[in-house]
């Protein structure tokens, strides 16, 4: 036998022997971190491919992928799926990622992305929090196998346009950056008596966390709510404040929150009579769909926003 060897494999079993104890111990602590970690690599160890599922939120999947690296996970041996979409496949094992409220699944979160960054840059850093804000099916895994080409390729990543790894993310993140733009140009306000100003927008991507900051901006001294029922979040501002609080909403109180979008009082509607004119007084005759044969809007105003805006009859 090769001298190599002699040493090689006494010192796997003791690595191995070292991380059983280690994931033990974890597991009896009950994190939930730990709890994963300890579940994940008890499976490898038996031979079977682990799906670790997690929400689709930012704080969910690097959690997750922090699992993956703790447990020591070959990458073919382990992938991501949400929850909403887990399928198990023949000799795979399901591990539930139930973060909940537990800290250590933001502290995981924030030193996997901290340690990403440090690695690759900033800007790849930022995308990866674009890229989790997607609906694509299979958006953890896409997320998880960037991370793992990034924490080897390191500041390459930036330039890194071929690898099939990349290319899949980056369609996540034009995805996103172009519904975050969308967001940010066709949410339209609705003033209550009590002047708060109310919006429901429905995006395809989960966009409203990411441009929470642009409308506190833009409405500094104003106090304003934007709903997503889609997505069961809302960002909230308060007259001041730099930034908007992002809540999660349960179904019923997603709907109730919409329909205070038809408590408008009579200045209000007014205001939006007055808009409506403005806007057909500035349209051009012989420019309109029936003038082109085609609705050039369309190109810049996609139809499912249409519903909201006011100038079209929202």
């Amino acid at each position: 036998m090769p001298q190599g060897a002699s040493t090689t494999q006494p010192d796997a079993r003791r690595r191995g022997n070292l991380a059983c104890s280690s994931t033990r111990e974890a597991a009896a602590t009950g994190s939930a971190v730990e709890r994963a970690t300890a579940e994940v690599f008890a499976a490898l160890a038996g031979g079977a491919t682990v799906a670790v599922c997690c929400e689709r939120t930012t704080e969910s999947v690097l959690a997750a992928v922090g699992v993956t690296y703790l447990a020591h996970a070959e990458p073919h041996r382990v992938r991501l799926v949400a929850t909403d979409e887990a399928q198990v496949r023949i000799g795979e094992k399901i591990v539930t990622f139930e973060d909940g409220d537990d800290d250590s699944v933001v502290a995981l979160a924030k030193r996997v992305f901290t340690g990403f960054e440090k690695r690759c840059g900033t800007i790849c850093a930022r995308r990866v929090v674009l890229a989790c804000a997607s609906d694509e099916s299979g958006m953890p895994e896409i997320v998880h196998r960037y991370l793992r080409l990034g924490f080897s390729e390191g500041k390459r990543l930036y330039e890194d346009v071929a690898a099939p790894e990349a290319l899949a993310f980056a369609k996540l993140v034009q995805r996103v950056s172009s519904e975050c733009e969308h967001t940010r140009q066709f949410v339209r306000f609705a003033r209550l008596p009590d002047g708060t100003f109310v919006s429901v927008f429905e995006p395809n991507e989960n966009t409203l966390p990411l441009v929470g900051t642009h409308f506190a901006r833009r409405m500094r001294e104003d106090r304003f709510v934007v709903v997503d029922p889609g997505h069961l979040v809302a960002i909230f501002h308060e007259p001041s404040d730099a930034t908007c609080a992002v809540v999660g909403l349960d179904e019923d109180t997603a709907a109730t929150l919409a329909a205070r979008v038809d408590e408008t009082d009579e200045r209000e509607r007014l205001v939006q009579a007055l808009w409506q004119r403005f806007y057909r007084a500035m349209e051009l005759p012989g420019r309109g769909a029936a003038g082109r044969g085609y609705d050039l809007r369309a190109s810049w105003m996609p139809k499912r926003f249409w519903h909201g805006l006011p100038e079209l009859g929202g």
